[in-house]
C-alpha cells in the first residue's frame, strides 16, 4: 500500500471520531475526563496572564490547582468548583434551568447525620440521603420521605446548640447559648444542611472513623486523622459543604427565576412535624482539601440579592432577602420555659441574633447588611466576568445570579500533621490569605460578620469524644467539625484494669463527660 493510500485510510477512519468530539455537550452530563469543547469553557478574569485559568462548563469537580500563586486564581479555582458542583444530575437538564428543581451534583453527596449513625454503626450505603434515625422516628410520615432521594431538611441554624428548647438545631457559626436562626423578608426561615463527598465518606467508611472508638484507637496508635488530598488532575479529595436554604411561599413567582430551587421536606421546629415545601438556595461554603492546599481552600458564593452593604445604591428587582430599607420593630409573642407567653421585640438593628428560639415562636424577618464588602480587587470582577460567561452561555441559568463572597486559602503549604496534635492546630497566619481580612457569608455567619473568618473557628475542630478516653477529646480533627459526630455504643461493660490503656475516669467525671456528649448530640 502506498503512503499516498494510507492517508486516506487514516483520514477515513478518525476523520468520524474527531467530528464526534466537536459536538457541543451542554446540555448532557459529562463523565470525567471528557472533551470539552470550546463552547463549554470560558476564561476567567486574572489579574496576571501567567495566571489565567480556563474554566470549564461540565460536572469534573478539580482535585487541585497546578499551583496557588495569588488571590484571583484562587477564586477563579473556587468558580470551577462552584460550577462543577451545580452541574445538574439529569442528562437532559441545562446548567440553572429556572425553576428546575432536580438536584444538582453536590446534592447527592452524603449529610452529616448519616453519615454518623447512633451507635457508632457503618454508615448506609452511598446515595443514602435520609438516616434510619429520622425514617424510623416519623414512620407514620414515611410517604414523605424516600431515603434515596429526599432532601431532609432539620437544622434550623448550622451547629449543635445546647438549649433545651432547641434540642434538633443546629447552629450557625456562633453565637453559641443563644438562638442563631435566620428569619427572610417573606415570613419563612432559613434552612440549614451539612454534605459529605465520596471521597470524605470512604475515608470515613475504610478507617471506620464513623465509630468514635476507632478514632481514639487510631490517636492512641499514633495516627493522626488526616482527611484525602484532591490531586491536579486526579482524585477529588475530601469536600464538606454546607449550604443555607430560604423556605419559600410561592416558588412559580418571577422572582424565584433567580435561584436555585430544590423541593425539601422539613422538621417544623414548632410542630416537631414533618412537612414538604420549596426551598431556595441563598447561601453554600465549599470546603475543599487538596494536595497543594492541604489546609484546605475555604470558598463561599452567596445568592446576589441577600444583603445590601453600608454603600449600596439601590435594591434588587424583588428586594432584598434579609433587609428592608423600611423595617419596624416586631412585637412577637412566644412560648417560655415555664409554659407561660411572652412577649420579646425583634429590633432592626442589623446583625442582632433573635430573642427566641424558633418552637417558641414563629420566624419573622431579621434585619442584615454586609459587614465586609467583597473584595473590589479580585472577587468583584471576577464575579462580574463569570457571571457574563454564565449568561453568555445559559442565558436564562440561575447561576448568573450567584456571586463568590471570598476565599481563603495559604500562600505556602502547610503540611499534615504526622502525628496527633492538640486542637487548636497552629497555622502560619501570615501565609494565609483571603481578598479581605474577614471572610464571612451574610446567611451562615450572620452574626459573626466582624469577628471570625472560618480558619480561625475550624482550628478547634476535634476528633469525637469519648468518656473512657476523654484525655484524647482535644485531639484535632483535621478542620472538620463533622468528624467529631461519630458515635459509639451507649451500652457496654466496665472494663478490667489490667485491660485499660488509659485511665479509666471516676464516677464523677464519667456521668459530667456523657452529659456534655448528649448536649452535643
Amino acid at each position: 500500500m502506498t503512503i499516498q493510500k494510507m492517508k486516506k485510510v487514516w483520514l477515513l477512519l478518525f476523520l468520524p471520531i474527531i467530528f464526534i468530539n466537536m459536538i457541543p455537550s451542554n446540555n448532557k452530563k459529562i463523565q470525567q475526563n471528557a472533551f470539552v469543547s470550546a463552547s463549554d469553557s470560558c476564561n476567567c478574569y486574572s489579574t496576571s496572564s501567567l495566571y489565567n485559568i480556563q474554566v470549564y462548563f461540565n460536572n469534573n469537580v478539580p482535585g487541585d490547582l497546578k499551583s496557588f500563586n495569588n488571590q484571583s486564581q484562587v477564586d477563579c479555582f473556587a468558580w470551577q468548583e462552584f460550577i462543577s458542583l451545580n452541574w445538574p444530575m439529569n442528562p437532559s437538564s441545562s446548567f440553572g434551568k429556572p425553576y428546575d428543581m432536580g438536584a444538582v451534583q453536590w446534592e447527592t453527596y452524603m449529610p452529616r447525620e448519616v453519615l454518623f449513625p447512633d451507635q457508632g454503626v457503618k454508615p448506609p450505603a452511598w446515595g443514602t440521603l435520609v438516616s434510619d434515625k429520622y425514617a424510623k422516628k416519623f414512620k407514620t410520615q414515611r410517604l414523605l420521605m424516600n431515603k434515596m432521594s429526599t432532601k431532609l431538611l432539620t437544622f434550623t441554624s448550622k451547629i449543635d446548640n445546647s438549649d433545651s428548647l432547641n434540642t434538633f438545631s443546629a447552629d450557625q457559626a456562633a453565637p453559641q447559648g443563644k438562638p442563631s436562626w435566620l428569619g427572610s423578608q417573606n415570613g419563612k426561615n432559613v434552612w440549614y444542611e451539612i454534605l459529605l463527598n465520596k471521597d470524605y465518606y470512604d475515608f470515613v467508611v475504610q478507617k471506620g472513623y464513623y465509630n468514635a472508638v476507632t478514632q481514639h484507637d487510631s490517636v492512641k496508635a499514633g495516627h493522626p486523622i488526616n482527611f484525602p488530598q484532591g490531586v491536579y488532575h486526579g482524585k477529588v479529595g475530601a469536600i464538606e459543604l454546607k449550604a443555607a436554604w430560604m423556605e419559600v411561599p410561592d416558588p412559580l413567582s418571577p422572582q424565584w427565576a433567580r435561584y436555585k430551587l430544590s423541593r425539601a421536606t422539613v422538621l417544623d421546629p414548632s410542630t416537631n412535624q414533618l412537612r414538604t415545601t420549596t426551598v431556595a438556595l441563598v447561601g453554600l461554603h465549599i470546603l475543599h482539601k487538596t494536595q497543594n492546599q492541604p489546609t484546605w481552600v475555604w470558598a463561599t458564593f452567596e445568592q446576589v440579592d441577600n444583603a445590601p452593604t453600608s454603600s449600596t445604591v439601590g435594591s434588587p428587582p424583588y428586594g432584598y432577602n434579609f433587609y428592608n430599607a423600611n423595617c419596624t420593630a416586631q412585637q412577637v409573642t412566644i412560648k417560655t420555659k415555664t409554659g407561660g407567653d411572652s412577649v420579646v421585640t425583634v429590633s432592626c438593628s442589623p446583625n442582632v441574633s433573635p430573642p427566641y428560639y424558633l418552637n417558641q415562636g414563629a420566624p419573622v424577618p431579621i434585619q442584615i447588611t454586609r459587614s465586609n464588602p467583597i473584595d473590589p480587587n479580585d472577587a468583584a470582577p471576577i464575579n462580574q466576568r463569570m457571571q457574563g460567561n454564565i449568561k453568555k452561555v445559559y442565558p436564562n441559568s440561575v447561576w448568573q445570579y450567584y456571586q463568590l463572597v471570598d476565599v481563603i486559602w495559604s500562600q505556602s503549604v502547610q503540611k499534615d500533621p504526622t502525628t496527633p496534635i492538640e486542637a487548636p492546630r497552629s497555622l502560619n497566619a501570615s501565609s494565609m490569605l483571603s481578598g479581605v481580612p474577614i471572610v464571612a457569608n451574610t446567611t451562615l455567619e450572620s452574626y459573626v460578620q466582624k469577628t471570625n473568618t472560618c480558619t480561625s473557628c475550624h482550628v478547634y475542630s476535634t476528633i469525637a469524644p469519648y468518656p473512657l478516653n476523654s484525655i484524647n477529646d482535644n485531639i484535632f480533627g483535621d478542620f472538620s467539625f463533622a468528624i467529631s459526630f461519630a458515635k459509639y455504643k451507649t451500652t457496654f461493660t466496665k472494663p478490667s484494669s489490667s485491660n485499660l490503656k488509659t485511665p479509666h475516669p471516676d464516677l464523677k467525671s464519667l456521668k459530667k463527660t456523657m452529659k456534655k456528649v448528649a448536649i452535643q448530640y
